[in-house]
């Protein structure tokens, strides 16, 4: 049986590692794009509320729940980007792609680790903060254990800290252990 020619020929584009960066891409312009508008629409939530305020029945609520619904979006969106951004980049740079980019590699591996170990690091820094200060603090619900009036309270939240700290890092390493340990993907 005779192939049929495809209309669109192969072209070197279509490698997977330029795939993903190009959905990388396409993340980050929804960072990009959202995150300021996440910026504005908070900064100007007051004369946006002035507007709706004065409204009343079906108007007052659809214009609520549009206020709301953009609020929520707009800031989830950017989380999204960035989230999804740093996924598809970092693995852009361990598959097969059209032409080399090492620098660009470098820096999209660099902010990759910073993000993904970013959790650890601070569970590390909170817990020696605990140490150097004497106290342990927890935001919610607002709670300060001090090492000189209760010690046993102060090692366990110092305790969780490190576990925490240490949940993160594994999560992180199971993750970049396979990517670190080899190269980038030859082009």
């Amino acid at each position: 049986m005779p192939q049929i020619a495809s209309s669109h020929p192969e072209s070197p584009s279509t490698a997977p590692g330029d795939q993903m960066r190009r959905r990388g891409t396409a993340a980050l312009l929804f960072l990009l794009v959202a995150l300021p508008a996440s910026y504005w629409l908070f900064a100007s939530l007051a004369d946006l509320w002035a507007h709706v305020e004065p409204l009343e029945g079906a108007p007052f609520m659809l214009a609520a729940t549009l206020l709301g619904a953009a609020l929520a979006i707009a800031p989830l969106t950017a989380l999204v980007g960035f989230i999804l951004s740093i996924w598809y980049g970092v693995e852009s740079v361990y598959m097969p792609r059209s032409r080399p980019t090492p620098l660009l590699d470098r820096v999209i591996t660099g902010v990759g680790l910073l993000v993904w170990f970013a959790p650890t690091l601070a569970s590390a820094g909170l817990a020696a903060r605990a140490l150097i200060e004497g106290r342990v603090h927890f935001v919610r619900p607002p709670r300060d254990y001090f090492l000189a009036t209760d010690p046993i309270a102060f090692w366990q939240g110092l305790g969780f800290w490190l576990i925490m700290g240490s949940l993160f890092a594994f999560l992180a390493w199971r993750y970049w252990r396979g990517k670190l340990l080899r190269q980038p993907a030859a082009n």
